[in-house]
């Protein structure tokens, strides 16, 4: 690596540290670019060199602190503990403050930032939710869950847990999780197909 790719990688990782710290100080909606810059010491155009908006650069934030595996089905050959595993990860991010904070506030600000929206929805959601349903097919291959089709499995079981961080404001337990797995998995099979 370069001195100056160096250089960049630490300057990105310090204006995703600051992102953070602000949020964590004020809230999602009332932090700024400028404020941003500001705390990380840098011009805010080299801001929108790397992010078009505030909530790509959460997003970027959002991605690093988590990382994928929180929201992939893992693999150990039974699909129902897993995607109990799967629930749980899950859970655990909507609880953490911080995160639930920038979750919504990314997710809301996707509502009215049709770019972000792109990018969460190309970057983010497609290769991750593609590798869910693969994980449920092969699943299924042997014989596991069968008849439930995989995009609405994924669909129900994700789907309460959103509504209750950006809706209802009800507590995500894992007791809840459990709840919302064992009703998904004990309900009357559909046909496969992308519906």
């Amino acid at each position: 690596m370069t001195g100056k790719a160096s250089g960049g990688a630490r300057s990105r990782a310090v204006i995703l540290q600051a992102a953070l710290d602000l949020c964590a100080e004020r809230s999602y909606a009332a932090v700024t670019m400028e404020a941003i810059a500001a705390r990380a010491k840098v011009g805010k155009p080299t801001l929108y060199r790397w992010w078009p908006s505030k909530g790509a650069l959460y997003l970027d934030a959002l991605t690093e602190r988590v990382g994928e595996p929180y929201f992939l089905i893992p693999d150990t050959g039974d699909l129902a503990a897993d995607l109990r595993t799967w629930i749980h990860g899950v859970t655990k991010v909507f609880t953490d403050d911080a995160l639930r904070e920038l979750l919504a506030g990314v997710v809301g600000s996707a509502q009215h930032d049709p770019e972000l929206a792109t990018i969460l929805h190309q970057q983010v959601h497609i290769p991750l939710s593609g590798r869910n349903r693969e994980r449920i097919r092969a699943a299924q291959e042997s014989g596991q869950v069968v008849g439930l089709d995989p995009y609405l499995l994924e669909d129900m079981l994700i789907a309460p847990l959103w509504y209750r961080l950006l809706i209802t404001g009800q507590p995500i337990t894992p007791q809840y999780a459990d709840t919302v797995v064992n009703a998904v998995l004990n309900s009357t099979p559909t046909p496969t197909g992308n519906t």
